[in-house]
């Protein structure tokens, strides 16, 4: 009876270790393909530690990469997790709290054939043409969520343009992709378009992106020209 018992503790003891180190694996690297192709871009984790007693996960260093830039687009430092350990197994995760911490994003645009690319509308074009998809057929529902220690940096390396601003602390409630959410892709393009307005109204003074798209390189190089020539001509006389 004694040693059924010790061979019963000793297989608990080994499950709960594979679960503890391989499990963190196993499921970071879900996490990160499922995101990845439901954001069409590439997502890597640092670290994730989950306590399934306790039903706590932690993660460091969050990094969603830009598809036709440099860089990430966000960095995520800190995120805390508090949910039902157990329904990660399931086809529905139930999620009752996540906080975002310490995260930075970065505005990368640039000005080419009077046309404005940027990261963020790229993104948001994925989104709403439904161009990105998920492997996963696993549901989910964040009771709440907040985002706190916000920064966000325009970038431009051609127009050696480098800009920094603070944001406001965000919060959202019932946030996924069950009947009962708010769908996480219609939160995601209101924090894109929200992100593009603020970049317009606090970085670039009197509408910079606007006349940017309604700049004609030909019409300062045929005013360089005239310029010239009146030189010229004043020079002859």
């Amino acid at each position: 009876m004694k040693k059924f018992f010790g061979v019963t503790v000793t297989l608990i003891i080994t499950l709960y270790l594979l679960i503890e180190f391989i499990g963190d694996r196993l499921i970071k690297n879900v996490l990160q393909n499922n995101i990845s192709s439901a954001l069409n871009r590439e997502v890597s984790i640092e670290n994730l530690n989950i306590d399934y007693l306790s039903g706590e996960a932690n993660a460091k260093g969050i990094s969603l990469l830009n598809k036709n830039f440099e860089g990430f687009f966000v960095k995520i430092e800190n995120v805390k997790v508090e949910l039902d350990a157990f329904s990660i197994f399931s086809n529905d995760v139930i999620i009752n709290n996540v906080l975002l911490d310490d995260i930075k994003v970065n505005y990368y645009f640039r000005f080419a054939d009077q046309i404005i690319d940027d990261n963020v509308r790229s993104l948001k074009k994925d989104l709403e043409n439904k161009t990105s998809y998920s492997d996963s057929n696993k549901y989910f529902n964040i009771k709440n969520l907040d985002a706190k220690n916000i920064s966000l940096s325009a970038l431009s390396p051609d127009l050696d343009i480098e800009k920094t601003l603070t944001l406001k602390d965000m919060n959202f409630k019932n946030v996924g992709n069950t009947s009962d959410s708010k769908n996480y892709k219609d939160i995601l393009k209101g924090v894109f378009n929200n992100t593009i307005e603020l970049v317009k109204e606090k970085i670039f003074n009197e509408n910079f992106l606007d006349k940017l798209e309604n700049f004609d390189p030909k019409q300062i190089e045929n005013k360089v020209k005239d310029k010239l020539k009146n030189k010229l001509k004043k020079l002859i006389k």
